[in-house]
């Protein structure tokens, strides 16, 4: 009997990885967005759109950190300043390349929406449910060593959902 339930958890872990291995790999559609800190969650149950794209070697986050719709510009082409001041503060994102373990990602920023934080890396713990992702980023550090004010105090929770 203990062979054949070691055999089925053997068959379900592996059932839930792709050929690589990598559990993460493909497009994660963020759902809630939740900021944790020690007396307080401040949480968007409803997300705005936000991906999550993860490959053998790369991977691409955008989400956007307000409850309600980003406003369109009035003039797509020739946008004011505060509509530029606006849409720079209603969406984040940043691309690069990543390294993983079995409960930790760290990734490692190419390009990023704040200028000089290319070289950055963001560290989140991450469990997976079936075809739910919760990834909950835990540590920031920017290029030249330091770390964001609220590093210690603040965590960022990204419940997102397998979009392939």
């Amino acid at each position: 009997m203990r062979y054949i339930l070691f055999i089925v958890a053997v068959l379900i872990f592996t059932s839930c990885r792709n050929e690589n291995g990598n559990i993460l790999k493909g497009a994660w559609l963020v759902e809630e967005i939740h900021w944790i800190t020690k007396d307080t969650t401040y949480s968007i149950n409803k997300a705005q759109p936000g991906i999550f794209i993860i490959s053998d070697s790369v991977y691409s986050f955008i989400w956007t950190p307000i409850k309600e719709k980003r406003k369109s510009f009035k003039k797509l082409a020739t946008p004011t300043t505060e509509e530029i001041i606006y849409g720079f503060q209603s969406i984040v994102l940043n691309a690069g390349t990543y390294q993983m373990t079995d409960s930790v990602l760290t990734i490692n920023a190419i390009v990023a929406k704040v200028p000089g934080f290319e070289g950055g890396q963001q560290t989140f713990s991450y469990q997976i449910n079936d075809d739910t992702l919760q990834l909950k980023m835990v540590d920031e550090t920017y290029p030249n060593g330091a770390k964001p004010a609220w590093f210690g105090k603040l965590e960022t929770q990204f419940v997102m959902s397998r979009l392939d």
